[in-house]
């Protein structure tokens, strides 16, 4: 039971940072520069990240415990509640007939209806695993070189969100909330 919650979490992890990867190629090959909400919800999926990443790290130090699970997935319900309410104002805020919504569509949603199923599922899954803890049974399984890059994979990408949004404001203390261009590249404050 054991090895399950680990593997549920290394594979929640590579889902999230999939996920991420994705925006990005979105950003940069579509020339979208995320807006302050799309920031807010990558945030959240990174904040989402950091309970599997907990349950992993947990469970590379020694046997993993229920406590430790109930942690992780307490903190990935919390980020992804953050994240729904996100991608749900921003679905709000697109609703209304012949808006064309913020960036282009992918296999027929923007970016943040995909947003707003991830977080769904997420706290699903983390539901599933509280519920599981009722048959949860701590054994000592070695994932310490798998759960180190996961987390590590994950810091990356959090600087690399940093240097994006560094990127897009420039030297202002916000984002334009219609993005167009990266200001630090275009020397407009």
């Amino acid at each position: 039971m054991t090895l399950l919650y680990l593997l549920a979490a290394l594979a929640n992890v590579w889902v999230l940072l999939a996920i991420l990867a994705a925006a990005f190629v979105a950003q940069f090959s579509a020339g979208e520069p995320p807006c302050p909400l799309c920031v807010m919800q990558r945030i959240a999926m990174m904040l989402a990240a950091l309970g599997p990443c907990h349950i992993l790290l947990a469970g590379s130090r020694a046997a993993l415990g229920a406590r430790d699970v109930g942690i992780g997935a307490g903190m990935t319900v919390l980020a992804s509640l953050l994240g729904a309410a996100i991608s749900i104002r921003q679905i709000l805020l697109h609703i209304l007939p012949n808006d064309p919504g913020f960036g282009m569509p992918v296999m027929g949603y923007h970016l943040y209806t995909w947003a707003a199923i991830a977080f769904a599922c997420m706290i699903g899954t983390s539901g599933l695993q509280l519920i599981g803890l009722a048959w949860f049974q701590p054994q000592a399984h070695r994932v310490s070189l798998l759960a180190r890059t996961s987390c590590i994979a994950v810091a990356l990408m959090l600087v690399a969100n940093i240097l994006s949004v560094v990127a897009e404001a420039g030297f202002a203390w916000k984002l334009p909330d219609n993005p167009t261009t990266y200001l630090l590249f275009s020397g407009r404050p």
